[in-house]
């Protein structure tokens, strides 16, 4: 397989989606305004400002529209603004524009629900967002990426891109969880009185909601929302699909099923890190990581994940060529 095209397929799986997560995140702040506005004004800046830190493009937003955050500059910001690399439109442009690019490798309907999605995406706006409701756009948004993994899940073989695709599409997931945690963990909750009430409950149910994960965490995790319990939920749980654990061992299965037994890619970096965040992670003890700084354990997680990324690039995308072997 081309290092070319394993980085399209890499790279179209993170956009995808880093695209959901985006659309997810805005959709549960919204509804998380409707609930608290008897507490603070709709537009007040708290209600917003935290979510352009999620993404790390806090210096970006404030570069284009200044220190006031309302929720129309955060919306178009995330939504719509191609200055933006990690909005949506500017996620599903690129994804859109690497799949074009590996089209002869694509079964027709992958690459049909995509450029259909882009096609009915590239226009929209605020007022279209306003027009239809945040709630009805945004589910539209994720229905439509839900429905291009299904499709590519029914008709993309087993092959190397599919695991470059896997590879990617989880290592985004890993590092949207943590970042969702982290953020939230800092800026949803400033008053330490308001800890244990109904308005933390709220809050830390929306912190589950951005990752999917409010049903399946009832289900496993009886008992009362708090900050120690959805943090071991999002951080360590083995069977949820938007954990981090999780995503850590699917980034691992799909660097086995990369390398495949060839003896130059055993042990090569990529898988190294990999193994040892997944084995560091089965390990933690949640009430500890809270007690020593939740947002440090955070922080490093980043940083470890980013150096799967950069192994990742170092071991298949950017490899020096004097060196690289053919295999038959």
């Amino acid at each position: 397989m081309l290092s070319r095209v394993a980085n399209l397929v890499y790279w179209m799986a993170r956009q995808l989606e880093r695209a959901e997560n985006t659309a997810r995140i805005v959709d549960v702040n919204a509804q998380l305004v409707l609930d608290l506005q008897s507490r603070q004004a709709a537009d007040d800046p708290r209600s917003w400002e935290p979510l352009v830190f999620v993404a790390g493009n806090d210096e970006k937003f404030f570069e284009l529209y200044g220190k006031t955050v309302s929720e129309r500059a955060v919306v178009e910001f995330m939504l719509f603004d191609r200055r933006n690399s990690s909005s949506v439109i500017s996620c599903i442009t690129q994804a859109r524009e690497n799949a074009r690019c590996i089209r002869d490798l694509l079964a027709a309907e992958v690459w049909e629900t995509l450029n259909t999605f882009y096609l009915k995406l590239k226009d929209d706006d605020f007022a279209r967002y306003a027009q239809l409701g945040s709630s009805e756009y945004l589910n539209r948004v994720k229905a439509q990426i839900q429905l291009f993994y299904g499709v590519a899940e029914s008709m993309m073989p087993r092959s190397d891109e599919w695991w470059f695709f896997e590879l990617g599409r989880y290592l985004e997931r890993a590092d949207n969880t943590s970042r969702i945690l982290d953020v939230k963990y800092y800026m949803l909750l400033p008053e330490v009185a308001a800890v244990g009430t109904a308005l933390d409950m709220i809050q830390w149910g929306s912190v589950l909601r951005s990752c999917s994960a409010f049903e399946a965490f009832r289900r496993s995790r009886r008992g009362q929302l708090n900050l120690e319990r959805v943090v071991d939920f999002l951080v360590r749980d083995e069977l949820f699909p938007r954990s981090i654990l999780y995503s850590v061992a699917e980034i691992e299965q799909a660097l086995h099923r990369i390398v495949n037994g060839n003896e130059h890619l055993i042990g090569n970096p990529a898988t190294l890190a990999a193994v040892s965040l997944r084995q560091d992670l089965e390990s933690t003890d949640s009430p500890a990581v809270i007690a020593d700084g939740l947002h440090e354990f955070l922080d490093t997680i980043q940083k470890r994940i980013d150096e799967i990324h950069g192994a990742v690039q170092a071991t298949f995308i950017d490899y020096p060529t004097a060196k690289a072997k053919v295999l038959a």
